[in-house]
């Protein structure tokens, strides 16, 4: 994916996912233990059968919403929540990725990172770029989680500042005759809960790197 290439400016930022899985190679390769998928009917909802954390034929299956009904306490509920639309949003970013689609993907994109790559128009230009580049990584299919942990930042008042997610990136190719799966590392940032989410590429990063780019993702990386 376009998972990270950095860009050295004063301030060194994240040019985009696509371009960075197309050069900061693999972190992990093993042969891909298939899951079984349950069939499913045109139009209907992939996730509806399926256990969360499973694969179907859009993605990780995200946990049921309806499950927050018993929760009581609101921050575990809200937590929940989270959860399911970072699964959601991690989904839709796969799926951008696969199709070619460099609005999807760009929509998932820190604003600094576009601001620091030229803007939206020049940002999509790089990301169509790369997608066409016969040099980028070529993957059959991308799973984005499930998700490690989801998490609020708080302020010393305790006062909401956002939410916060960590998730492996499954990617899949084929080599020498055989399937091979490189995994990166993703964290995801929403500072609306939820209504705007963006995700940025960890993966080999030092934690200052991280601090300087998405300084909150701190919360889902302590042990």
């Amino acid at each position: 994916m376009i998972y990270g290439l950095l860009k050295s400016v004063k301030t060194t930022l994240l040019v985009g996912f696509v371009v960075g899985y197309a050069l900061t190679g693999c972190n992990q390769t093993e042969k891909e233990r298939e899951q079984p998928q349950l069939a499913e009917t045109p139009n209907s909802d992939p996730y509806k059968n399926a256990n969360p954390g499973t694969e179907t034929s859009a993605g990780i299956a995200p946990p049921k919403i309806e499950d927050t009904a018993s929760i009581k306490d609101p921050m575990a509920k809200d937590s929940l929540k989270m959860h399911v639309a970072f699964q959601l949003a991690a989904n839709e970013l796969s799926g951008a990725y696969m199709n070619k689609d460099a609005a999807v993907y760009a929509k998932y994109t820190l604003p600094a990172i576009i601001k620091a790559n030229g803007g939206d128009v020049a940002y999509l230009q790089k990301l169509n770029m790369v997608f066409k580049d016969p040099g980028t990584p070529t993957y059959f299919k991308v799973l984005s989680g499930p998700l490690q942990r989801t998490k609020a930042k708080l302020d010393d008042q305790g006062y909401l500042q956002g939410w916060y997610c960590l998730l492996p990136v499954r990617m899949f190719r084929t080599e020498a005759g055989k399937t091979m799966q490189d995994i990166k590392w993703m964290g995801g940032q929403s500072l609306d809960e939820g209504k705007t989410i963006h995700f940025i590429d960890i993966t080999n990063l030092p934690p200052e790197k991280i601090a300087q780019i998405m300084p909150d993702l701190q919360v889902v990386l302590v042990k």
